[in-house]
């Protein structure tokens, strides 16, 4: 068959791989970094002015934010970069409503209990703020969407540090106040945004479930094998495995960053590979992040820092490759509409996860055995994830 050319201008020839992308990468993997320094920075300020017991409070309000707003916000998210204009447009002033609603409760609570307060305010003021950003994500701007969050985290961090050593006796409560008061800022500009639309939900019960599930899932999959580590070892154990975990984490977000500047193309095309990322291009980054993280491991070997951290670190450089290009995988997967696959081989890797890590626990191999079991656990998702995209491709019909 004759190869057919296609014009340079039309839609078929627009498929935006290439320097762009990587470009548009870089400059929101710059700000999310940045944003996540403020964040750090904020946690020094915290200790060093009210003490470990409430940074402690302040982290669990955090936590209950977290684990309240991802699964919640899931099936916005996932729609947002796949459905037409029209629902999305419908979708995201829901989107902002539920947010709002959850803001509104936690002020309700302030007096009542800090714990509550903060989390409700801050999961929905994230929300909120997902519901504004979600144009600039659904159009693959990855640059815009994190620049926007290190905006909000400046002002945040900013406005709590200004008052923490601007007063002899700074509270938690006002703090916290503070820190919230750029949602208000946010609960504005979202607000007229979203007018002018009839609000509608992220599609049919049954798909809202799956979406809320996956995410659920994959919380409990990232994040409670930690806490069954304490619960089997001690916190020591706990710490030298959670610092690696963090920081590779935080690097295989550029798979995330680099798969949503193709959201566009892939929408359009209904989840056709030849419109997302180049399989080489994947490799690239994720062999790039993976290199990053054994460099720091075996530096680490080399340092006073404990053996087990250092070796979990060196293990962690696998699943830092692994871990980015299933980031990157899972969005081509949701332009394909295959939720199912993604929330049915989430929850079952679970329990899989979990006895990888009590063997290897019960042989004495601590953090370095639940680095092991995270990577196991990842290899095998990414071979369900390759097998769902390559062995058995089944794209949508474009919209």
């Amino acid at each position: 068959m004759a190869e057919v050319t296609t014009p340079e201008n039309s839609p078929e020839a627009a498929t935006p791989d290439g320097k762009r992308n990587l470009v548009k990468t870089l400059v929101g993997v710059f700000f999310m970094y940045g944003s996540r320094g403020f964040g750090l920075l904020l946690t020094l300020a915290l200790i060093a002015r009210l003490g470990i017991a409430d940074y402690g409070l302040y982290v669990l309000g955090l936590a209950l934010a977290t684990m309240l707003s991802a699964p919640l916000d899931n099936p916005w998210s996932v729609r947002a970069m796949r459905e037409s204009d029209e629902e999305f447009a419908a979708e995201r002033v829901s989107r902002f409503l539920m947010g709002a609603v959850f803001i509104v409760a936690g002020a309700a609570l302030t007096s009542v209990s800090y714990f509550v307060w903060f989390g409700l305010a801050v999961a929905g003021g994230e929300i909120v703020f997902n519901s504004l950003k979600s144009r600039s994500a659904r159009e693959g701007h990855p640059d815009v969407v994190w620049r926007w969050d290190a905006i909000r985290q400046t002002s945040s961090v900013v406005l709590t540090c200004a008052y923490l050593f601007g007063v002899s006796d700074p509270s938690l409560q006002v703090a916290s106040l503070l820190y919230c008061t750029p949602y208000l800022v946010i609960l504005v500009l979202a607000g007229i945004v979203v007018r002018g639309h009839r609000p509608a939900m992220p599609g049919p019960v049954r798909q809202m479930a799956i979406l809320i599930g996956e995410m659920g899932g994959t919380v409990a999959y990232l994040q409670a094998d930690v806490l069954l580590l304490g619960w089997l070892t001690n916190s020591t154990v706990v710490g030298y495995y959670n610092i690696p975990l963090m920081l590779t984490s935080a690097l295989a977000a550029v798979g995330q960053s680099y798969a949503m500047t193709f959201h566009e193309p892939l929408r359009k095309s209904g989840g056709d590979l030849a419109t997302g990322p180049r399989l080489r291009n994947t490799l690239m980054i994720s062999g790039i992040v993976g290199a990053l993280v054994l460099i720091t491991g075996v530096v680490m070997l080399m340092t006073p820092v404990p053996a087990q951290m250092a070796q979990a670190m060196v293990i962690m450089a696998g699943w830092a490759v692994l871990r980015t290009i299933i980031c990157i995988f899972q969005v081509v997967l949701y332009a394909q509409r295959r939720d199912a696959i993604r929330f049915g081989t989430t929850i079952a890797l679970i329990p899989v996860k979990f006895a990888i890590l009590a063997v290897l626990v019960k042989l004495g191999l601590g953090a370095v055995g639940a680095a092991i079991a995270t990577t196991a656990t990842d290899a095998l998702l990414l071979i369900v994830f390759a097998g769902a995209l390559y062995w058995k491709p089944k794209p949508v019909a474009p919209e």
